[in-house]
């Protein structure tokens, strides 16, 4: 019988778990002009839809007198909706998506700026903390083939008398090894049917294994996302990143030394589900033991990029920092610390706690360690209780760098607020 892996607790579990969160810094008078500038009165919002007709009318204008040269067929007076068919709604439709596509390549190119700037220095720091036995590295029909194993031979021994793998008829098979020799060397244009409706499928996992996604192209990877984080059931689409996406992002890493354009929009796209997304992405990357600094530094640059609820990031910082340490720990840490959350005091917690387990280590740290102590120091230093400020004093003169921790020094000694101290709260209150 093989052992039933417990499984974690979804994020916003463990998050809810955890006790009380900051205090927004914002005065009454803040709060009540930023709640007043939410709404907006009737005679402006009459202005901004006449505005918005008078564009469309334009618009329409332009597009039919450039097309035919005929004159431009204006809407009736009185017409509430427009059609989703319409030239307008396409229109609109196309400049949304271009903008998106011109936001999401200025992320990329930013995203491989800093991977030039990786050093081979940085490499050799963060692959002393690597697992010192990797497992080899495996294909990704390995992997899919050895987690639907686990998975199936889990269920089974938890519920025994019911039949949990549905045998799949043999013209159904066909189909769908169909559907994947067109995902081979799909580059854009319509998807088949039946990829579409995969996710609907209790046994999808099964069915998308017929796929074959180790031959997909970048784009098939792409548009597999965007219907599989859409379509699938809740808290199921983790199952995908892990299975499907996070292999092929490694893989090409590794091969190509970036990542393909096709992958990032892939990984951005993931986000939709941010809980999905850390479970099935970052926290199995912290886990294995061996991501080197690329990998890291390119999920991280995309968790950076993109806004995520507070909860899920606390949630996952209290996970990371409770690993056992490697360099991509680190890099995740630091991303989500700079990302100036108003984080629960639980989770500031951990990442001290997270620092102190290096008291006892002899080991010459990272820049890349040192690099998130600072980062931790200057956004939350007000948040830090007194003792904690004093343990990381004493880790800097352990773990020292010439050029971080006189700065780290300077954030903590130059702090004069403390959390849990009221006096000194009190005489900031007064002086104001």
């Amino acid at each position: 019988m093989g052992k039933i892996k417990k499984e974690r607790k979804r994020l916003h579990e463990q998050i809810k778990e955890q006790q009380h969160v900051q205090g927004s810094s914002k005065t009454g008078k803040e709060r009540r002009r930023a709640e007043e500038d939410t709404f907006i009165d009737e005679k402006l919002s009459k202005k901004i839809l006449a505005q918005a007709r008078r564009q469309e009318e334009d618009l329409l204008k332009e597009t039919d007198g450039s097309h035919s040269g005929a004159k431009p067929k204006l809407k009736q007076p009185g017409s509430k909706h427009i059609k989703l068919g319409g030239a307008s709604a396409a229109a609109d439709s196309d400049s949304d998506n271009d903008e998106a596509d011109k936001h999401l390549f200025d992320n990329f190119a930013l995203m491989e700026k800093t991977i030039m700037e990786i050093n081979d220095e940085d490499e050799n720091d963060i692959r002393k903390f690597m697992n010192p036995n990797p497992k080899q590295r495996r294909t990704l029909a390995d992997i899919i083939t050895e987690k639907l194993a686990e998975k199936k031979t889990a269920m089974t021994e938890m519920m025994s008398d019911v039949h949990i793998e549905e045998e799949i008829d043999e013209t159904v098979k066909e189909h769908f090894i169909k559907i994947g020799e067109v995902l081979s060397h799909y580059r854009s244009g319509k998807l088949p049917k039946g990829f579409k409706a995969i996710p609907s499928f209790p046994n999808w996992q099964q069915l998308l294994e017929l796929t074959k996604p180790e031959n997909w192209t970048a784009a098939s990877v792409y548009a597999g996302t965007r219907i599989f984080v859409s379509n699938l059931p809740k808290y199921q689409f983790k199952d995908f990143c892990s299975l499907v996406l996070l292999p092929r992002i490694r893989d090409d890493i590794v091969e190509y030394k970036r990542l393909n354009f096709h992958l990032f929009q892939a990984l951005h796209k993931s986000i939709y589900k941010p809980g999905d997304f850390y479970e099935g992405i970052v926290l199995p990357l912290c886990e294995s033991g061996d991501c080197t600094l690329r990998e890291a530094t390119i999920v991280a640059g995309v968790v950076s990029q993109t806004s995520i609820p507070v909860g899920y990031s606390a949630a996952a910082l209290i996970l990371i920092s409770k690993m056992e340490y490697n360099g991509a720990n680190s890099i995740f840490m630091r991303t989500i610390l700079n990302k100036k959350y108003s984080l629960p005091l639980s989770a500031i917690d951990a990442v001290v706690e997270h620092f102190m387990r290096f008291m006892d280590v002899d080991e010459k740290m990272p820049v890349l360690w040192h690099q998130c102590l600072l980062t931790l120091a200057q956004r939350y230093k007000n948040d830090l209780t007194k003792q904690q400020k004093s343990q990381i004093l004493k880790l800097i003169n352990i773990h020292d760098h010439h050029e971080i921790t006189p700065e780290i020094r300077r954030e903590i000694t130059q702090s004069k607020r403390c959390r849990g101290d009221p006096e000194i709260e009190d005489e900031d209150m007064s002086s104001v």
